[in-house]
Formats: C-alpha cells, sequence, structure tokens
C-alpha cells in the first residue's frame, strides 16, 4: 500500500480503547488550550452523561501554524486527525515538513474496526486539525453511530 494509512472514525470516548499509534480522526470542543505545552483538551459528552463529559489531550504543536485563535477558542469545535499514544510515554516528534509529506491527497477516512485494547489514559498526536464550522451535533452522532453499527455488523461471520 503507498501513501499514509486511512484514519479510523470513532467517538472521542473510544479512544482510551484503541491501540497506540491507531490514526483517528474524530470530533471535540476545545474546554482549555495551554499555551506552554501546545496542548488542547478536547470534550464531547458522548454517550450522553450526567458527569464531566469524555476528554482526551491533544498536541498541536506540529501543526500549530495552521491553527487560528479562533480555532483554539473555549468552545470551538473541531475535527481532529491523529495518532493515539499511551500518555504515559513521550511521543515522536514531527516536524511540519514530515507531516506534510504524510498526509494524502484525497479523503483517507474510514471506519474500519480499530484494534481494542484495555482502556488507558492517552493522548493525540494530531497531524490535522480543522474547525467543525456549524455542526449538528445530534446528527453527526446519529451518522456516526450508524456507520460503526454497519461496520460491526459486516464484521459479525453468518
Amino acid at each position: 500500500m503507498n501513501g499514509p494509512r486511512p484514519s479510523t472514525w470513532v467517538f472521542l470516548c473510544d479512544l482510551p480503547s484503541l491501540a497506540t499509534d491507531t490514526k483517528v480522526r474524530f470530533l471535540g470542543c476545545v474546554r482549555q488550550y495551554d499555551v506552554n505545552t501546545g496542548n488542547l483538551i478536547l470534550e464531547h459528552n458522548y454517550p450522553l452523561k450526567k458527569t464531566d463529559p469524555n476528554s482526551v489531550s491533544v498536541d498541536v504543536n506540529a501543526v500549530l501554524q495552521d491553527l487560528t485563535s479562533e480555532e483554539l477558542r473555549v468552545g470551538a469545535w473541531l475535527n481532529v486527525l491523529g495518532y493515539v499514544r499511551d500518555s504515559g510515554t513521550s511521543s515522536p516528534s514531527f516536524s511540519s515538513s514530515q507531516l506534510s509529506s504524510q498526509q494524502s491527497t484525497g479523503p483517507s477516512e474510514t471506519v474500519t474496526a480499530p484494534i481494542r485494547v484495555t482502556p488507558r489514559p492517552v493522548h493525540i498526536d494530531a497531524v490535522m486539525v480543522f474547525p467543525a464550522g456549524g455542526i449538528a451535533l445530534g446528527e453527526y452522532e446519529r451518522i456516526l453511530r450508524n456507520a460503526q453499527d454497519v461496520e460491526r455488523r459486516l464484521r459479525i461471520p453468518v
């Protein structure tokens, strides 16, 4: 296979159960941005809980030059493409030229079954971050849930 592997479209709550180095795409709302570390804390209250929503730290240092202050503000909804990393380990550093060469020119998103592991603290190394715009959150959740259900049914042998 030439080019980068496709990303797996997941909910933010699924991230801790994915294998390290899984390439993912997910949606999250900015809760905090730490200027000193270049990390965003994103959250998404799915599935709906009465406690604190699920959240994840996203290292945006490699793509910081492409982000606007509007995208980093609290409350902004962002799409993130990146790699799952264990929180206890240091992540490899990427230069923006390395990231550019890793990105494909066409859509590379898939909803295939990611390798699942025991949930643990993770963070994401972002390779691309872009605004979600005026997203209809309920519709997004329904479409992703349906896509995951179809994928699950396709994997079950009859």
